[in-house]
Order: C-alpha cells, then structure tokens, then sequence
C-alpha cells in the first residue's frame, strides 16, 4: 500500500511545523533511544540494503499541501529513501524522501496509549505502514501484553504471534527481518540471518570501555618489559 501525495500549488509557500509536543517520562525516551541507536547502527554496517533510514519522534508528512495529515511514530523505518532529502531535517515529507515507513513502533505512555490503540492505526495504514507495533515499557500497566504488533494483510490490520520468551516476549517483524524481544526493561532485537543481537547505546558504551581496558592493560605490560 502507498500512501497518497497530492501536490499543492506551487506559489503557495505552506509550513509544515516540526512535533510532536506530547510531554513523556525518562522510561520512554530510554526505549526510544535504546532501539534508534541499534536500528541506525545495524543499517549502517549493512552493505545489502540501500537508502535505509530510521526516525524517531518526528512529524511525518505524507499528503502534500495539507500540513494537517501528520503522524509522529516514536521510531519508524523506511527503505528506498533518498537519505540526502531526510538527513538533519527536522521534519519527514514524503515526497521528498520518496518513501514512506514500512515499519512503525509506538511506545505507550498514560498521555498516548489511547492514541495508540485507537487513531495510529488508522493513520499508519494511509500512509502506507506495512507493520504496526507497540511497546509497554512498564511491562503491562497500560497494554496487555506489553508487546503487541500487527501487519498489513488484505486490507486490514492482522494481529503478529507475540509468544512467552523466558522472562518475556518475542514477536517477528517479517519487514524488517528481525525478533523483537521483549527482556525487561529493555526492548531487544535480534538479528536473524546473523544470529545476534543488534547492538544499542549500552553495548557499544560497554564494547568502548572494554576496548580501552584493554588498550590500557597492553600500555602497562609494555612499560613493565621497558
């Protein structure tokens, strides 16, 4: 499914605001983080995939002239984006990077969750979303499960197998080729075809401070042998 784009007249300069402005706690933004900084990292070092970009908690314009169709997924993936259009914006026009989103993720708040059920699908299916997930990152205090999905079949919004996984959840996103895993706190993903996980902020914080002990333990044997 694609979304619509509709061209508005050119002389006509329209503004198309940047958002959203939903205040949030630190639990969110944590997640919302944690998986930007693993999907961006995980893309780059991929040399298959081509125009690969992930947003996070940015306007997303899908229907030109009409500044009014908007949505603000707290991370989304889109392929074939010419990245140059995106990079450094602070808004996501889709005509202008040429695709839209095929995967979509929400993370529930007490403000959002309601938005969250009951107008984003909507929304994600006109613009073209092709999965459509949600994270409780308080473990079920406002979704039951804490995580869901759903994918685009025939039309309609079809549930994803969500199953127990240990302490937590798995469920497989198809688009993007990967097990979202639910280990609280944390919403992990796992890498199918390399058989591990992606790495977050805290793995590659924690992959620096190794490298570095190490760096400092080689120093120190090299001056005792001076």
């Amino acid at each position: 499914m694609t979304s619509s784009i509709v061209a508005g007249p050119p002389e006509v300069d329209i503004d198309y605001p940047e958002g959203p402005q939903v205040p949030e706690g630190d639990l969110q933004l944590r997640r919302r983080v944690e998986l930007l900084v693993a999907l961006r990292h995980w893309y780059a070092r991929r040399g298959d995939v081509h125009g690969a970009w992930v947003c996070c908690d940015i306007n997303i314009y899908y229907k030109q002239g009409d500044p009014r169709v908007v949505v603000a997924p707290d991370v989304a993936v889109a392929l074939g984006v010419d990245v140059a259009a995106v990079e450094n914006k602070t808004t996501y026009k889709v005509w202008e990077a040429g695709a839209a989103p095929c995967f979509a993720l929400e993370i529930a708040s007490p403000n959002t969750v309601g938005t969250d059920l009951h107008v984003k699908p909507a929304k994600y299916a006109e613009l073209g979303v092709q999965e459509y997930w949600r994270l409780d990152p308080t473990g079920g205090e406002l979704l039951d499960p804490p995580l869901q999905g759903e994918r685009r079949l025939s039309g309609r919004w079809a549930p994803i197998e969500v199953e127990p996984d240990g302490d937590g959840l798995r469920g497989r996103s198809d688009v993007l080729g990967l097990d979202l895993c639910w280990r609280p706190p944390k919403l992990r993903l796992w890498d199918l075809a390399a058989g591990a996980w992606l790495l977050d902020n805290d793995d590659q914080i924690a992959r620096a401070d190794a490298a570095e002990a190490e760096l400092a333990e080689l120093r120190g044997r090299l001056g005792r042998t001076l």
